[in-house]
């Protein structure tokens, strides 16, 4: 039944792409107190943002990065040893050693960190006067000024954390689905976390998986549908 869900899930997306990102823009348009509402589960008059120092949730915050760059130099010195011993770590092949960092290169690093995170200006929950600060609220897509750098829109760390479905997208076809759902729960659960420590509101994240999942299955599909085939396989070890 998993199974089912799963792949129906993913026809429905390659064929209709469009309108399940169109679809995820327009909750925040229909609902512009959203993002709000969220962030004020999490925060109180007195007590402020009160899991924002939570040793797991600083955790997460602090070490993801630095264990999902981690995982990929690993797997790149996997590769790099594979093609010195000439045989295959973890089958590990040069379009996987390529594929794993250029998704994240582009989707996190240069759309989410380098086009938004820098130019968006939205400020953080933990940053507007709702909650606190002196920063004015924004809607997600309106580009202005209440923040100058690292800002709120959208969430790096979400990226981050959805990005594992490359990973996943990689997985063997038996057992593909389960782990595209492992990857969104790990991603869900980081959003979450910065959900509740104030640094991101619901939208920062959503579109950060919106973003990140979509780049990467994109490279997914032209690289391994398209580009690698059986015979070319062989060849890019």
């Amino acid at each position: 039944m998993l199974e089912t869900f799963v792949a129906a899930a993913g026809q429905s997306f390659r064929r209709h792409w469009m309108a399940w990102l169109l679809g995820s823009l327009l909750v925040f348009l229909f609902f512009p107190g959203l993002d709000l509402a969220v962030s004020r589960w999490f925060w109180t008059l007195d007590g402020g943002w009160t899991y924002r120092d939570g040793h797991l949730l600083e955790f997460v915050r602090k070490g993801l990065p630095t264990v999902i760059v981690g995982a990929v130099l690993f797997m790149l010195v996997l590769y790099v040893a594979g093609v010195v011993f000439k045989q295959r770590f973890l089958g590990i092949d040069g379009w996987i050693a390529l594929y794993l960092p250029l998704s994240l290169a582009v989707g996190p690093g240069v759309i989410v960190n380098g086009v938004f995170k820098d130019n968006w200006g939205r400020a953080r929950p933990s940053q507007i006067l709702e909650f606190g600060g002196e920063a004015l609220y924004t809607p997600p897509f309106l580009l202005t000024d209440q923040c100058l750098t690292n800002c709120s829109f959208t969430s790096g760390h979400g990226a981050m954390g959805f990005w594992l479905v490359s990973f996943a997208f990689l997985a063997p076809a038996a057992w593909r689905g389960r782990a595209i759902l492992a990857a969104l729960g790990v991603g869900s659960m980081v959003a979450l976390v910065r959900i509740m420590q104030g640094g991101h509101f619901l939208s920062d994240t959503l579109y950060s998986a919106v973003i990140t999942i979509t780049v990467s299955w994109v490279m997914w599909k032209a690289m391994f549908d398209t580009m690698r085939s059986p015979h070319e396989t062989k060849d890019f070890s």
